[in-house]
């Protein structure tokens, strides 16, 4: 094979789309040519997701669609990567033969490898080249990300793995147990990111508050924040997926005390109903998870909070779910994503009885969003006549768009701005004043660019 286009497609989390471009850092280093458009490419890799069913039939389309790449485009190659990959490669390859290689969870710092194998291989011999297993093998840290121009936020991963064995969930069986990545590490790749212009770095993992637990260097989360928000001069750090459990009074003292550290707090509850919450495995009750709540919103009153909620788990009765919208009521939590429960084979809640039938899980889904509607709605309005630094990242007609603290990338609200007067950088940081608010977004206009 003597063109390397090579395109790179990125379902499902965020951890994923940092395995893409560590793959992609690779593959640039070897000077091969990325392709933005998949018919433009030889070789296809799709980095897929199974978390849910809905993400499965996702990865599944893409792959399908990029088969027919191969009998009428210029692809030579297809490869299925991630968590897909890991858990049914088998499945995929006795199916879809023409896919041609597999490269597990763990594994994408073998792209190369796994592409020059094919370059040594006959058409004949290419099917099922994998690199698979060992999901708890250690990745090379000195990758070089690969960033594309103009990425001004971007995801930093801290921790891989879980070991709260929820029980509707299998990311312990695809990416194994927890372990937090080396203090040294992360920092080497922070200051390669500040040199890439990074303004916003998100810290990520399954769940970053027990980050270091399992390590001896010193480092717990507040501590790593401590030092990040004072030695690399990041605009915005901002975290995802603290469970509740580990959320600290050390943790919020620190986000208090350095203005960097966005007060911004995304808790998975998945319910607020005691009874479900013990079927799922969480440890913490509504009680406790009220306190915490309390607990931050005195010591941090601008701190914005998201969570997550599974609807439609199995048992979940009617009073449960009326109890789930009341207790929705009480934390008032500024954003809520709500996941239909979805029945993922090897998990123990696959077994459990009383299964909850498709459309009473829809009916139950559309009603939580309705509730946190009327939140969303009333939370933003504390911000009207405020003013937020925020982050311009495009335009919608002749407004502006953008963020602020309280919104993550891709999952919450925008900002709107106007400056018909200013033309306005994108990837740069202003001062906006808020004049209105919608059910998930505001409304504000400009007063000056922030340095």
């Amino acid at each position: 094979m003597k063109n390397k286009n090579i395109h790179v497609t990125t379902l499902g989390c965020d951890k994923n789309t940092i395995d893409s471009q560590l793959m992609l850092g690779l593959i640039q280093e070897k000077q091969y040519c990325i392709q933005e458009d998949p018919q433009d490419a030889d070789i296809i890799i799709v980095n897929t997701c199974c978390f849910i069913q809905e993400a499965k039939e996702q990865s599944i389309d893409y792959i399908l669609e990029y088969v027919e790449y191969k009998k009428s485009g210029r692809c030579k190659v297809l490869i299925v990567a991630g968590c897909m990959a890991e858990r049914y490669h088998k499945e995929l390859s006795d199916e879809i033969e023409e896919i041609d290689g597999f490269l597990g969870v763990g594994h994408f710092d073998n792209i190369i490898d796994l592409i020059n194998r094919f370059e040594e291989s006959s058409e004949t011999q290419r099917q099922d080249e994998t690199y698979l297993g060992d999901i708890e093998k250690e990745v090379t840290a000195k990758i070089k990300r690969y960033i594309k121009k103009g990425t001004v936020s971007t995801f930093v991963r801290i921790s891989e793995g879980c070991d709260h064995h929820c029980t509707y969930c299998a990311i312990p069986k695809i990416r194994g147990k927890y372990r937090s990545r080396q203090s040294q590490n992360i920092f080497d790749e922070l200051y390669y990111l500040k040199e890439m212009g990074i303004k916003e770095i998100i810290l990520i993992g399954q769940d970053i508050a027990p980050y270091g637990r399992d390590l001896d260097e010193g480092y717990d989360l507040p501590k790593l924040l401590e030092k990040i928000a004072r030695d690399f001069g990041f605009k915005w750090i901002r975290m995802m997926y603290l469970y509740p459990e580990g959320i600290t009074p050390e943790l919020l003292s620190v986000v208090k005390q350095y203005p960097s550290i966005c007060q911004y707090f995304d808790i998975p509850l998945q319910h607020t109903e005691d009874a479900v919450l013990k079927r799922m495995g969480r440890k913490m009750s509504f009680e406790q998870i009220k306190e915490l709540v309390q607990l931050i919103r005195k010591s941090l009153p601008d701190a914005v909070l998201r969570t997550s909620i599974i609807t439609g788990f199995p048992g979940e009765t009617n009073d449960n779910h009326s109890s789930l919208l009341k207790g929705i009521n009480v934390l008032e939590f500024d954003h809520l994503g709500v996941f239909k429960y979805s029945q993922e084979e090897d998990t123990p809640a696959a077994a459990f009885q009383n299964q909850i039938p498709e459309e009473l899980k829809e009916k139950r889904h559309n009603e939580i969003m309705m509730a946190q509607q009327n939140i969303s709605l009333k939370n933003k309005q504390r911000f009207i006549g405020r003013t937020v630094a925020v982050l311009i990242e495009g335009m919608e007609e002749e407004t502006y768009t953008g963020r602020f603290y309280g919104d993550a990338p891709e999952i919450d609200g925008t900002v709107y701005v106007d400056s018909q007067e200013t033309p306005l950088t994108i990837g740069h940081f202003y001062s906006v004043k808020i004049r209105s608010a919608l059910e998930y977004d505001l409304i504000g206009e400009i007063e000056n660019e922030l340095t």
